[in-house]
């Protein structure tokens, strides 16, 4: 299914204050947040997908009923695990969201990262997104194994937060056959000029209206305006990076949103917070932020 240009929120599963699952307020963020968006994708990095037990990653999911479209991540290590994670995904009629395996990564060579994929693709149960992030993976996506799955009728997109605009460039000289999207905020501009059709940012749970003015201008072939909008917003989506989903958290619950708190070890409190709530202020009074 070809989708149209979207601004896509990684959400945040709430944990409440002893680092339990908190499936109430998992539903109701993922309600507060969905009519700004255009979709929604559960346990993507922002998501503490690698933080759950099975059954709180179905509990979870359980919860929901979104009315847009969905991505689910999986984060698993191997095809057993990854099957099951993808039964889940598609009984809430999502697409799946994937990375590598990376433990033992350096012993899968090029067939062992086409087989995973293709085997998950294969099993009919949904599409399937390659999902590149190597600042949480440590692993890199061979460009080749990009672009041969991509010949997959199973492998439909890409979501890539490398923030590495030459890989958006090669996938654009590839011509390659997915849904390209970036989860890159500090330089959404830059791979929309590349290819990309949207974002699934972590900035996307705070402040998607913006974003959705950015792409909006870049479409009607604004120039300018998109690059005014994308060097204003840089600090924004460059400090939330830097403090990742503990300071996203943070950020939710200070707009009195339910976003829980980040699972044990981690803390509730990022030492970034002191620069980035001056930007987030600004944009509450600007009238960009969902609460």
């Amino acid at each position: 299914m070809i989708l149209g240009v979207m601004i896509i929120p990684p959400l945040p599963t709430p944990f409440d204050s002893k680092g339990y699952l908190d499936s109430e307020a998992f539903r109701a963020l993922a309600q507060a947040v969905e009519p700004h968006v255009d979709g929604l994708l559960f346990y993507g990095s922002n998501g503490e997908g690698v933080h759950l037990s099975k059954d709180e990653r179905r509990a979870g999911l359980a919860a929901q009923s979104p009315t847009k479209p969905v991505w689910v991540g999986l984060m698993e290590e191997t095809l057993a695990q990854a099957q099951v994670a993808l039964e889940e995904a598609a009984a809430l009629g999502a697409r799946s969201l994937v990375t590598p395996p990376r433990y033992y990564e350096s012993q899968l060579g090029t067939e062992g990262f086409l087989n995973y994929y293709r085997t998950l693709a294969e099993t009919g149960k949904g599409e399937i997104w390659l999902y590149h992030v190597p600042q949480n993976t440590k692993v890199q996506l061979p460009l080749p194994v990009i672009a041969e799955l991509s010949k997959h009728p199973g492998i439909t997109g890409i979501k890539d937060s490398s923030g590495d605009l030459a890989r958006m460039a090669f996938y654009a000289s590839q011509k390659l056959s997915l849904e390209l999207y970036t989860g890159s905020a500090p330089n959404f501009l830059g791979a929309l000029a590349l290819g990309a059709k949207g974002g699934i940012m972590a900035v996307a749970n705070l402040a998607p209206k913006p974003y959705k003015m950015l792409l909006s201008a870049w479409q009607a072939g604004k120039i300018a305006e998109a690059q005014a909008l994308q060097n204003r917003l840089e600090p924004f989506g460059r400090g939330l990076a830097a403090g990742g989903v503990v300071l996203l958290k943070q950020a939710l619950r200070h707009l009195g949103l339910p976003g829980g708190y980040p699972r044990p070890p981690y803390g509730a409190e990022s030492p970034a917070w002191a620069s980035f709530k001056p930007i987030l202020e600004e944009f509450r009074a600007e009238g960009w932020t969902v609460a």
